[in-house]
């Protein structure tokens, strides 16, 4: 029986030209978007596998000494921008991007859920972009070996409407004097209105609400339920609150660490007088 060879950039090139030719069918196909952005983000991982092969063949598996299952595409990106593996430098913005598309991914492929297509259009430009980046630069691939040049232009006409919407979206706040804009949690750009809910880019809506711990406006889901840092005890069958210092069972991201060291440092003040109390009643 024959066997198939796993080529890790074959198939990367192969996923990446299967999401090209997804993105480039008509606007009322409904699979449009979603597997253009299953297939460029399947694309790659296993380009940054390939990377990480070339670094070492025993970087692609999570266990380096077992080598049985191959590394998460998270994984594989955090080895590869780790100084001591493999250096590899990217826009300080690329993390966040890529996680973003991965939980996309992963939605479309496991789970019911709508998106606007404005949004998956978005998502996969960003890996678009990147991926013909990281063909490039840390493949060594001409770009003809992973998209035909036709094609190319077409997909990079997508990308220059995301720069167009982009700068739109900018224009019509600096001209509406919108004070709190903030970083869109959905698409990562500056373009989330506030006052309004709403990001003018991709349209992302989200409720800002007022941080329960700072008192500073966030947004819901930089919320952080904070209940796990406080003390609590397992009394007839549940879990029950013995001390919670005062503080506020969530914060936001801005102030959780300010949060995480106020109940430190109030621990230990309880602990050190409970220590005072316990050394003055033996000298007695």
């Amino acid at each position: 029986m024959s066997k198939l060879k796993l080529d890790l950039i074959k198939n990367s090139i192969s996923y990446f030209r299967e999401a090209v030719a997804y993105a480039q069918r008509d606007e009322l196909d409904e699979t449009r978007w979603k597997f253009a952005i299953i297939n460029v983000v399947q694309a790659m991982e296993l380009a940054l596998k390939e990377k990480l092969r070339r670094i070492h063949p025993a970087l692609i598996y999570s266990s380096v000494d077992e080598r049985t299952d191959t590394v998460s595409l998270k994984k594989a990106l955090n080895r590869l921008v780790d100084p001591g593996i493999g250096g590899l430098v990217i826009a300080e913005k690329d993390p966040r991007k890529i996680e973003t598309a991965v939980k996309l991914r992963n939605e479309l492929t496991h789970f019911e859920c709508e998106h606007e297509h404005e949004h998956m259009e978005a998502k996969f430009a960003d890996i678009f972009s990147f991926m013909i980046f990281f063909y490039r630069e840390h493949l060594g691939l001409e770009t003809e070996e992973f998209i035909d040049y036709d094609e190319h232009q077409r997909i990079i006409g997508l990308v220059k409407a995301r720069a167009e919407l982009r700068t739109r979206a900018r224009s019509y706040i600096k001209a509406e004097n919108f004070i709190d804009v903030w970083i869109c949690p959905s698409c990562d750009e500056s373009t989330f209105v506030a006052q309004n809910g709403e990001c003018c880019f991709c349209h992302h809506k989200e409720a800002v609400i007022e941080c329960a711990s700072c008192g500073q406006e966030t947004l819901e889901s930089n919320v952080i339920d904070t209940s796990n840092y406080l003390d609590w005890d397992y009394d007839e069958g549940r879990m029950v609150l013995m001390e919670d210092y005062g503080m506020e069972m969530t914060a936001c991201q801005g102030c959780i660490e300010t949060f995480k060291s106020k109940v430190e440092d109030m621990r230990q003040a309880q602990y050190y007088e409970y220590m005072e109390r316990e050394a003055m009643s033996y000298s007695r």
